[in-house]
């Protein structure tokens, strides 16, 4: 099955979604060129109907949010008392937290929150480590930046819990036990992402994609719309606008994305590939005098984006459940605690999301600035782990 096939096959029941701290080098702060994908060459016959056909397809299968959580099997026993330590990253991880909060309280669990920095997380790993945490929970961080602790956390019987990155568990090796959101999961929000852009501008898109691409999972990502884009609209064009951590972080971003659109004025839609690149670019735009010349959509929105769409300034977004990613979490680790094997990790590691294009259904997201989860999400986890 090829990589776009296999997308499609895991959008069609739900569409799913992703995000991310990855590995990105801090060290550079030149404000990035766009590189420029190839002009698509127009496809004979009727490919571009063909693929506006099979896009609209895609979309119109997608279903709303979902109202069960992923796993379904209860605990064979009681977790006793365990500390769970969340390395909690600078960009988006603190939206993690509340999540991670209500679910180690039902388990009558302690919680430590390290902060860590992206890329050199690990000092966090080994403050975790020492603290005598039982489970690691971390976000994004290839495994190749913490090998010494993660063999030190493997020789002390430290399980890693994660999401968001392309690693796939497999214990007795990494010692990873839980990959939510992982390569597939972004790889099929990409491809998404190119449908929902093709449909949207019947099939006449000229896409700038602003991205993080030293981040793993938004690689995959942008690989998904690419791909997309050339199977299913042939006369679309696609390019990449790469930054870095450092020019998010700098503010640096807003003025690229001004580079990029007064360079290429055919570009129409402006796609963000995570909610933090987002950040400052409608005033920007506004101030240039671009702000008419695309529609603003993207992947993981937050109560900013919220407030955008209510405004009409974003047109659609990806929701980002990180706290039910943060539930995943838990659930995987109250499994390994009773000596459970987990075989729905691969399953429930796909991340529902659908999109929010409009005032109302931003507005009735307003009061937790995202979708935590399914409704009553931590109900039906108490009841899986029996307790509460």
């Amino acid at each position: 099955m090829t990589k776009l096939t296999r997308a499609l096959a895991l959008v069609a029941p739900l569409a799913l979604l992703a995000a991310a701290c990855g590995n990105d080098d801090s060290s550079s702060d030149t404000t990035a060129a766009p590189a420029t994908a190839a002009p698509a060459t127009e496809a004979p016959g009727d490919a571009g109907a063909e693929g506006l056909a099979r896009a609209e397809a895609v979309i119109a299968a997608l279903s709303g949010a979902p109202s069960e959580i992923g796993p379904s099997i209860p605990l064979t026993g009681t977790p006793e008392p365990k500390t769970v330590a969340w390395l909690e990253c600078e960009i988006t991880c603190a939206s993690f937290r509340p999540g991670f909060e209500t679910a180690t309280d039902l388990l009558g669990w302690d919680l430590e929150v390290i902060s860590v920095s992206s890329f050199d997380p690990a000092a966090g790993f080994q403050q975790a480590l020492d603290l005598g945490a039982d489970f690691i929970a971390i976000t994004g961080t290839p495994p190749a930046l913490v090998q010494d602790q993660i063999a030190a956390a493997q020789d002390a019987g430290v399980g890693i819990f994660s999401c968001y990155e392309i690693t796939d568990p497999d214990p007795a090796v990494n010692n990873i036990y839980m990959q939510c959101g992982d390569d597939d999961n972004v790889y099929a929000v990409g491809s998404l992402m190119a449908n929902k852009i093709i449909v949207d501008s019947g099939g006449d898109a000229n896409v700038l994609m602003v991205n993080i691409p030293d981040f793993p999972v938004l690689v995959s990502e942008r690989q998904g719309a690419e791909d997309t884009f050339a199977e299913n609209c042939p006369s679309c064009t696609f390019t990449e606008l790469a930054v870095t951590l450092h020019q998010v972080l700098a503010g640096e971003v807003p003025g690229a994305i001004i580079s990029a659109l007064q360079n290429d004025p055919s570009i129409n839609s402006l796609y963000h590939s995570v909610d933090a690149v987002a950040t400052g670019v409608t005033p920007t735009l506004e101030d240039a005098g671009l702000l008419d010349q695309v529609s603003q959509v993207g992947v993981d929105l937050n109560a900013g984006i919220l407030q955008e769409i209510i405004a009409g300034t974003q047109k659609f977004w990806t929701v980002n459940p990180v706290q039910y990613a943060a539930f995943l979490m838990v659930d995987a680790m109250a499994r390994h605690s009773v000596g459970m094997d987990n075989p729905e990790e691969r399953d429930v590691a796909v991340l529902p999301v659908f999109f929010v294009e409009d005032a109302a259904t931003a507005e009735s997201l307003i009061p937790t600035d995202d979708w935590v989860g399914p409704e009553g999400m931590a109900d039906q986890f108490a009841a899986l782990w029996g307790v509460g």
